[in-house]
């Protein structure tokens, strides 16, 4: 493991607790095992937490994922020179920067004054940018842009004392395009001090529900949800669907009778809604980088104790179907989905079945189990 001082390791996060985001789900987990083996741990993160004794905050708020790709990047870049400035003051004290992507500019920004600072980092990724920009439009490969981000993509990598992704595709997507890398593999989770075995065993709501969590960002395709959620709505108005989180303003206008919507909220009372519920929708829009993809709202969903519906074809559903945990689709018909939502509404059997075996199989998935066993295999030393 990283060896213990008095001096500190630098975590580099845009989101951290209590925030319902997917980045703050992450590392907060991982940021309380290395403090529960006696490291130091300082957390550099952005203006949108209340203050922390082991936190700094940048003047600048997240990169909004609802912005355009300019003022997206402008944000990043705002946040990466405050939160770089911050590690270059910290340069006597500490040890390691820990940066986790996205946001990439913020992470590129973060390694360079990592290393004017003689600080060895590490890189953290839960997406391979500048390629995910390409397969959402934003980009061309083709364009100077691109090739610029390409660039400085590689000098991040090559500079990095290691890098960790969450699934076994990015491990295979990276080494390929980087065979040289120090790179391992430190999966997701879901937070067992929140997700409780307790927790599991909460009443179900009356009404057959589905839910979603999370922002519908830019790699999940809101008019195929409504659809879905209207087409059961006509073959079983009894089904309810939930959707959690900060949600697009269009999903006001697009509404269906049997659609209840709530603000994001803090971990501990969503788990509790999450547990409610009897299904969990995961539906990724039709991308290459999504077969490498496994969200961390899927991690909640078992961590509740409930089933996954997931699709396209992937690293997700590899997963579902090895443990039995849902159901998943090849590719995302919304005939199909409405109609296996329907049969297991009917079917109490199978989807009895299915809870059980993420019950039995949901204690392989637990964030700080993963986060121990990773950082007790001496990793990144030399």
């Amino acid at each position: 493991m990283i060896s213990k001082s008095t001096s500190f390791v630098l975590f580099i996060t845009s989101e951290y607790k209590p925030m319902p985001a997917a980045g703050a789900a992450r590392i907060t987990p991982l940021v309380e095992v290395l403090q529960s083996i006696g490291l130091n741990v300082r957390v550099l993160t952005s203006n949108g937490i209340p203050p922390c004794s082991c936190v700094s905050r940048s003047y600048f708020p997240v990169p909004s994922s609802k912005a355009s790709f300019l003022l997206r990047a402008t944000q990043e870049i705002l946040l990466g020179f405050d939160l770089g400035i911050k590690i270059f003051l910290r340069r006597k004290t500490s040890k390691l920067c820990l940066i986790t992507s996205p946001p990439f500019f913020m992470v590129c920004i973060c390694a360079y004054f990592s290393k004017l600072s003689g600080i060895p980092y590490v890189i953290d990724i839960r997406d391979r940018y500048p390629h995910v920009l390409v397969e959402l439009g934003l980009l061309k490969t083709e364009g100077l842009l691109f090739k610029m981000l390409c660039s400085l993509e590689n000098w991040i990598y090559r500079e990095a004392r290691g890098v960790t992704t969450v699934t076994n595709g990015l491990v295979n997507n990276l080494e390929n395009s980087f065979p040289n890398l120090n790179l391992k593999l430190l999966r997701n989770g879901f937070d067992e001090s929140i997700f409780t075995d307790e927790l599991i065993e909460n009443k179900k709501r009356t009404a057959f529900t589905v839910v979603y969590h999370g922002r519908l960002g830019r790699f999940y395709d809101l008019d195929t949800y409504m659809e879905i959620i209207k087409m059961v709505y006509n073959a079983d108005s009894s089904i309810r669907f939930l959707m959690v989180g900060d949600l697009p303003k269009s999903i006001c206008s697009n509404s269906s009778p049997n659609l209840e919507k709530l603000p994001a909220m803090k971990l501990e009372k969503l788990a509790k809604v999450l547990a409610s519920c009897h299904l969990g929708f995961c539906l990724l829009r039709e991308l290459p980088a999504m077969k490498s993809a496994f969200p961390a709202k899927a991690y909640d969903y078992i961590g509740a104790g409930i089933p996954v519906l997931a699709g396209p074809r992937g690293e997700l559903t590899q997963i579902v179907d090895r443990f039995n945990i849902g159901t998943t689709f090849e590719k995302i018909s919304v005939k199909e989905v409405a109609d296996c939502i329907l049969g297991l509404k009917k079917d109490e059997e199978v989807w009895y079945k299915m809870c059980a075996h993420v019950k039995k199989c949901r204690v392989n998935f637990g964030r700080r189990k993963i986060a121990r066993e990773f950082f007790s295999q001496g990793l990144f030393n030399q």
